[in-house]
This record gives C-alpha cells, sequence and structure tokens, in this order.
C-alpha cells in the first residue's frame, strides 16, 4: 500500500470535500456570525458519512449502529465538555445569527473526523474481508461514534450557550 495508490484511488469528491472543511475550519479560528442551520451542516455531513459506510461497506450495519450510538453519545458528552470551557456564544435576536468565538477546537474536530473516516475507509479499501469481521465493526462503528458526537457536542454546547439567555444582544 503506498501514499500514491491510495491518493489516486481516492475519489474526487472527497478530495473537495476536505478542502471545504479546512476552509471552514480555518474560518472557524476567529469570531463568525453564522446561522443555528448552518451550524449544524458540518456535523451532519459527518454523521451522514459514517451512517452511509455503515450500511454500504458493512456485513453487519445494525450491530455497526447499535455501536455507534453508544459512541455517539460518549462523544457528544466530551465534544460538550470541552467547549463549555470556551467562551459563550452571543446570539442576535435582530439578525437571528449565533456569534461564536474563534477557536482552534473545531478545526481539530473537522481533521480529527475526516481522518477517523478516511483512514477506516482506506483500510477498509485494502483489508476488503475486513468488512465482513466483527472487530472493524466495532473499531469502525467506535471511532466514527464518537468522531461525530464530538463534533455535534461542540456545536450544541454552542448553540445551548448561545440560546440560554446569558449572554444575548438585541435592540433596546
Amino acid at each position: 500500500m503506498q501514499l500514491t495508490e491510495i491518493l489516486t484511488h481516492t475519489p474526487w469528491w472527497v478530495w473537495v470535500l476536505l478542502v471545504y472543511l479546512v476552509y471552514r475550519g480555518i474560518c472557524l479560528l476567529s469570531p463568525t456570525n453564522i446561522s443555528s442551520k448552518r451550524m449544524l451542516l458540518m456535523p451532519s455531513i459527518f454523521l451522514l458519512w459514517g451512517i452511509y459506510g455503515m450500511f454500504n461497506k458493512l456485513y453487519m450495519p445494525w450491530t455497526a449502529l447499535f455501536i455507534f450510538v453508544f459512541a455517539l453519545i460518549a462523544g457528544l458528552l466530551l465534544g460538550k465538555t470541552i467547549m463549555v470551557m470556551q467562551q459563550p456564544a452571543i446570539f442576535d435576536r435582530i439578525t437571528g445569527m449565533v456569534q461564536r468565538p474563534g477557536s482552534v477546537v473545531p478545526i481539530i474536530a473537522i481533521l480529527l473526523n475526516f481522518s477517523c473516516l478516511y483512514g477506516m475507509n482506506v483500510y477498509a479499501g485494502y483489508h476488503p474481508d475486513s468488512i465482513r469481521e466483527l472487530n472493524f465493526t466495532v473499531i469502525y462503528s467506535v471511532t466514527s461514534g464518537l468522531a461525530d458526537g464530538f463534533f455535534w457536542g461542540m456545536s450544541l454546547a454552542i448553540l445551548m450557550k448561545a440560546f440560554s439567555g446569558s449572554v444575548m444582544r438585541s435592540a433596546v
């Protein structure tokens, strides 16, 4: 398995997705105004990609989904815990936008998520029998669930802070 072989066999849309995700992560290094719907876009992309992989690659998708849900919950709690320590977000009632503080945490989560899913899919591509094995199903599900849950936990913690009423900006 050579790096050039891996890179050339990766579908083009994966590279487009990576460029977009890195761009979004760089934008999140500084304070950003974003709608709550758009804030949930990236976690949704990773969630759908993870579930898609379970049902289109693995031979035990329901087992994988069961494990994934528990890992997702653990990741949610971890992501929420980390973001609680960050600066609060501000909800602007006039524009309906959330002003989230700049942080390095989102780009780390983006790269972690992408690396986990990409790495698991590359491994499955080079070891096609692994998708039939319970060990691989567990590793894929836990990795994907923790990474997705972490991202969802971060996003939901920011939204909860913004909508909690503790820090809101409105026309007075």
